[in-house]
């Protein structure tokens, strides 16, 4: 099934190329702020004409969200490859109540550049979470929202993108599997411990579970004896066993026959197929580049039907396999089977489940420097369920599964060589370096101007390391990582200790994972990450913490202002390799490191209650915090905030079941402001503020001041200062 088709890309609007300066100029150019109706200019969202996300799955194995977006046209991103391009950012959110609340989990970004010739171009992003996790017979089916936005990154669950939109879709999150949180078995038994037992149990205990069960052909027939599951599907991986042994075939014929199957009639099912898609389907496959890891092939694809995948989560279940090819233009190369696990989810939604697979590869042989041209490749993905496709057929068609196939982009630079180590920073706390301006320090320029702060990740590469070998070769690199202010061009080296998750799979194998503190003796780390190759792959992550793969260094920043980020590598003769160079079309320079400004301040806040309007009417009379009103005034009163780079404010009232409905701040509607209503260039905001106590039980109440800054506090939030709070008591009206 080809997706890839010639585009003629329309004449780019200009709303499309001036975006990020009509924004500069106004920032509700293209949405009417909530309250207000100046500003204004066109409005229009949701325009997926460029890019638009087409899947969302999870990969259970490696506890990864991926995502597949397209590109559409051929122009319309800013730039060819030689420049620097343009960003998507796709931001995900999950849920566990049905939508009513989202938690982040992070944002993820990659380049896109105006690139001739066939379209779509299938990119994929990953993000590693840490979902909650119930025993096996709990469902754990929660919500995914994933937002892509073209060069603004998308600030909430709700946020409406100009360019780009928004996917939900369910995924199921595995049930503790082997090693189970021995508090976590109690409160499910809904059991308690005598104190004396309490007392001696350590809090990080753990039970072992049972290895999950694989059923027998007797007990799938019993299991699906009143479902519409055909006995060729259950029992296609117990006959595959059968066939691959030829000297108990006897045997096996008479165990099915004793059964009560029709063996003919199941043979016969199984050799008449062309890909039968009713229980499961791939939907989308596309390339995922940067972010310091391997480059990495990935799959989407959903499970449609409650039954027929070989046991619920408690027991083995089945897999769905992925087989990947690319051509180059000679031919198809196959570049890895992964895989993933499914169940028999009774609770399964009429959407299905969202599934994903990742595979890794090499791409460093076809890498090109971006003055001869764009680089582009054919990818087919053959789906089949509990049997692996074979590696030397690209034409192979599953009984269960399907084939997709697509356009990919590689992006543009040098070839990697083994032994040139080479280093390269690729991201800040997710931040691509040629996103963060080299004057200012500021991360987004134009479109959020984000400083630094708290522990900052730093996420980087050695492509020339070895290729995968199992166990590591002993000539991994050595690297270096420093830290100049460059107010007092003082020099640190950071050797701060950093836990990483280090995944890998070898061969054929079901990936596994382990944990390892990352030291610097002598202020030099250990690079972790190699080449992906025929003997497997390994992907290095930090432990908690999001934004990208292979972090190089945690740097617990405490200082204000600019400093200037560099890494150096060396080799096992202490050869030293410079940093990489990189070339940022954002201001015209060719980097080797990264300027960033640092910001270790919450906002400056105050609330007060300066006055009432009786019954709601009239002029504010005079009052005080923790004074008395009457149901049915509005109270009145101050709020100040300042600091160097403001995001936003907002007043809530507890308790109270909707806490913004009754405020107007500064004569409008609405419980607050954020950034960009708010220019970048203001420092400080104060104004007036009322909240109607119309139609509220008498009670004691208080008002609570947030606010929040723009900067990047250890890569996922932002400095906040909610220590404001003012109180007061609320009596009925007299009559």
């Amino acid at each position: 099934m080809a997706k890839s088709t010639s585009s003629a890309s329309a004449k780019v609007p200009l709303a499309r190329k001036q975006f990020l300066s009509l924004l500069l100029a106004n920032p509700n150019h293209f949405k009417k702020p909530a309250g207000k109706s100046k500003g204004l200019v066109e409005s229009f969202a949701l325009d997926t004409t460029y890019e638009e996300l087409k899947c969302v799955g999870f990969n259970p194995e490696l506890s990864r969200l991926e995502g597949v977006v397209w590109i559409k046209q051929s122009s319309g991103f800013s730039g060819g490859i030689c420049t620097n391009g343009s960003q998507e950012y796709v931001s995900f959110f999950l849920s566990y109540d049905d939508g009513a609340t989202w938690l982040p989990q992070g944002i993820v970004n990659f380049t896109v550049y105006d690139v001739a010739g066939p379209h779509p171009l299938e990119y994929a992003v990953s993000l590693p979470i840490q979902p909650d996790k119930t025993l096996c017979f709990f469902p754990n089916l929660p919500l995914v929202r994933a937002i892509l936005s073209w060069q603004v990154p998308p600030t909430g669950p709700a946020y409406s993108p100009v360019w780009g939109n928004s996917v939900d879709t369910r995924i199921q999150v595995p049930g503790y599997w082997l090693d189970l949180p021995f508090p976590v078995l109690l409160d499910a038994a809904k059991l308690q411990l005598p104190p004396d037992f309490a007392a001696i149990v350590a809090p990080d205990a753990t039970i072992k579970l049972q290895a999950p069960k694989a059923l027998s052909a007797a007990e799938l027939k019993a299991q699906y004896a009143k479902s519409a599951v055909p006995p060729h599907r259950f029992l296609q991986s117990h006959i595959q066993k059968a066939l691959a042994n030829p000297a108990t075939l006897a045997a096996s014929s008479a165990y099915f026959n004793g059964l009560g199957f029709d063996l003919a009639a199941i043979l016969a099912a199984l050799d008449d197929f062309d890909g039968d898609t009713n229980f499961e389907q791939l939907e989308c496959i596309g390339l995922e580049e940067g972010d310091g890891g391997p480059d990495a092939l990935v799959g989407t694809l959903v499970i449609k039907l409650p039954t027929g995948y070989l046991g619920s989560p408690c027991f083995a279940g089945s897999r769905e396999y992925v087989a990947f090819w690319i051509d180059w233009g000679a031919g198809w190369e196959w570049s890895g089977t992964p895989s993933t696990n499914v169940h028999d989810i009774a609770a399964i939604p009429k959407e299905g489940l969202s599934f994903a697979v990742y595979q890794p590869v090499n791409l460093n042989s076809h890498r090109k420097p971006c003055q001869q041209g764009p680089v582009t490749a054919k990818v087919r993905a053959i789906l089949s369920w509990d049997s692996p496709p074979p590696s030397n057929d690209p034409d192979y068609v599953p009984v269960w599964g399907n084939r997709v196939e697509t356009t990919i982009f590689v992006n543009p630079g040098l070839p990697g060589v083994v032994g040139d180590f080479t280093p390269y920073i690729s991201t800040l706390c997710g931040v691509d370096p040629c996103d963060i301006d080299q004057t200012s320090g500021w991360a987004h320029p134009g479109a959020g101007d984000r400083p630094f702060g708290g522990a900052i990740t730093i996420y980087g590469s050695i492509p020339g390391t070895l290729l995968f070998a199992d166990p590591p070769p002993a000539a991994l690199p050595r690297y270096k990582v420093e830290v100049t202010n460059l107010a007092t061009l003082a020099t640190q080296v950071l050797t701060d200790p950093f836990t990483i998750t280090i995944q890998k799979q070898v061969g054929g194998a079901m990936p596994t994972s382990a944990q390892q503190v990352q030291t610097a003796p002598s202020g030099l780390f250990t690079y972790q990450q190699m080449t992906p190759s025929a003997a497997g792959w390994n992907i290095v992550s930090l432990d908690g913490l999001g934004g990208g793969q292979n972090p190089l260094a945690v740097w617990n920043s405490v200082a204000e202002g600019l400093h200037r980020i560099s890494v150096t590598a060396y080799d096992s003769a202490m050869t030293p390799f410079a940093a990489g160079s990189f070339l940022c079309a954002m201001d015209g320079t060719t980097r080797q490191s990264v300027v960033v400004d640092l910001d270790q301040k919450p906002p400056m806040a105050s609330l007060h209650i300066t006055g009432y309007k009786p019954g709601g009417v009239g002029p504010c009379i005079a009052a005080v915090d923790c004074a008395t009103f009457a149901v049915g005034d509005v109270i009145c009163g101050t709020y100040l905030m300042s600091d160097e780079h403001m995001g936003s404010f907002s007043l809530t009232a507890e308790p109270t079941a909707s806490p913004g409905s009754n405020f107007a701040v500064d004569g409008v509607a609405g419980n607050g402001e954020a950034y960009p209503a708010i220019p970048v260039t203001t420092t400080s905001k104060s104004g007036v503020w009322t909240y109607d106590t119309a139609g509220l039980p008498p009670c004691g109440y208080t008002i609570q001041l947030w606010t929040g800054d723009r900067t990047i506090v250890s890569c996922f939030s932002n400095w906040e200062n909610n220590a404001n709070f003012v109180g007061f008591c609320l009596v009925a009206a007299k009559k």
